[in-house]
């Protein structure tokens, strides 16, 4: 899952000024919780929470100093302290519950209680999440739905074949765009006549090339079984052929109909498609993955992309990049090193963290000046923020210093390059941290 970032509704939580991003604390949390506390009976069946799961998987997030996944309370909670536990930001992070007690082997549905706004990630409305029952994979792709804001909770659901006694349950990030505000799960035998089986995979799948960035699927549509009715289906897209898709290919969840327009495809590429029905119980096995290569690359001789930020001046809004988070300018612009006619906006925002920009459509092996705009928003000393930038492959910039080069923070650079485009047209500019995230306000090629 690969989409842009913005700080919206999680940064107010931040502490205001220079220090908004660092290192962690040196050590590591442990978790509160040891997976074998009993659920509680409830009127919706077993009731567990999240903060009494055994939680793995911590990664430091630099960019709020702390390390998630991170216990937090939220006075819409149903736990008895209020307190969540947010998986967001962390890859690998999981929760397990090793104590989920049924009466009777059979179907049981599993509802997990959650919330989360857009926040860090925009463009996600949806964060999947890998579930295991017993060491066995029930789905690589449950859906979490966008519910609004973080104190606003709403539950997803999953049918899953428990044995009688003790099973264990656990929840696998996939990325880290990952399930946030995770407050209880439920655990509940279907009821005689309910829906306790998948749809069949979908068949019948076509993909046609619309355009160079377009590609137009369709499919038949699953039928439903039993209790069960077919509400929607998921779309999942990969660049590299597979056995199967994980929920880090997802790009549509619960289409409704049996077509969906991939819009964000790239020129001259060749996908691979997968989509799964959705009823509920849960998502289908995957269909068969059709493979269809979108059309050539217009040849273009510029470009010139606002990083982080929508379309200023000549400037187009950002795109054609892959990571990385939005991060504003908060303070003031010094004009000093701002090369005539360039507009100021340029970098009132800028991208940050692990990125890169592929930007194709240039003739193959031609030579062309790649520009590359900075400036420190965060840190005001030398050697707090370092990093790395190739262009195809090749380093540019070792260890960069924009408050060393610059001079000061909040003051604009401009580094110029000359560099040919590859065997496909392509300028491929990989931002790769070394202390704390890499940072571009602004590129251009000429």
């Amino acid at each position: 899952m690969k989409y842009a970032f913005v700080m919206l509704v999680v940064l107010l939580s931040a502490p205001v000024g220079k220090a908004l991003a660092g290192n962690c604390p040196a050590t590591q949390p442990m978790s509160r919780g040891n997976g074998e506390v009993a659920g509680i009976s409830g009127a919706g069946g077993l009731e567990y929470f999240f903060t009494d799961a055994e939680i793995a998987g911590f990664d430091c997030f630099r960019r709020f100093s702390e390390w998630f996944p991170a216990y937090m309370h939220v006075s819409t909670s149903v736990t008895p302290l209020r307190e969540v536990v947010d998986m967001a930001y962390a890859h690998d992070a999981t929760a397990s519950f090793y104590n989920v007690v049924a009466p009777r082997a059979g179907a049981y549905t599993l509802t997990i209680r959650y919330a989360f706004a857009q926040g860090l990630f925009p463009g996600v409305l949806n964060r999947g999440e890998e579930i295991h029952v017993n060491g066995t994979v029930l789905t690589t792709a449950m859906d979490f739905p966008l519910t609004g804001s973080f104190q606003t909770f709403k539950t997803s659901s999953i049918v899953a074949i428990l044995k009688a006694g003790r099973n264990t349950i656990q929840v696998f990030n996939l990325d880290g765009a990952s399930i946030s505000r995770a407050d209880t799960l439920t655990v509940a035998p279907v009821g005689a006549g309910g829906c306790i089986k998948p749809p069949a995979a979908p068949t019948s799948v076509e993909g046609a090339a619309q355009s160079a960035t377009a590609v137009n699927l369709r499919w038949s549509a699953s039928a439903s079984s039993g209790a069960c009715a077919v509400h929607g289906y998921d779309v999942f897209r990969s660049s590299a052929p597979k056995t199967a898709p994980t929920g880090d290919d997802e790009i549509a969840f619960d289409v409704t109909n049996t077509a969906f327009d991939d819009k964000n495809a790239l020129c001259n590429m060749t996908y691979y498609y997968w989509i799964a029905a959705l009823d509920e119980a849960g998502p289908s096995m995957t269909s068969k993955p059709v493979a269809v290569t979108t059309d050539a690359c217009p040849v273009t001789s510029a470009v010139k992309i606002k990083s982080g930020g929508p379309a200023v001046s000549s400037f187009k809004a950002d795109e054609d990049f892959s990571g990385g988070a939005v991060l504003p300018t908060p303070d003031p612009i010094t004009t000093v090193n701002v090369p005539s006619g360039l507009p100021m906006e340029l970098f009132e925002k800028s991208r940050e963290g692990s990125f890169s920009y592929s930007i194709q459509g240039f003739a193959p092996h031609s030579a062309h000046t790649v520009t590359l705009y900075f400036i420190e928003p965060t840190f005001d000393a030398v050697g707090a923020r370092l990093f790395d930038v190739t262009i195809n492959g090749k380093a540019v910039l070792t260890k960069f210093d924009i408050f060393l080069i610059a001079g000061d923070n909040d003051t604009p650079l401009v580094e110029k390059f000359s560099e040919v485009a590859n065997a496909t047209g392509e300028y491929l500019i990989v931002f790769k941290p070394v202390l704390a995230g890499a940072l571009v306000s602004g590129l251009q090629i000429d």
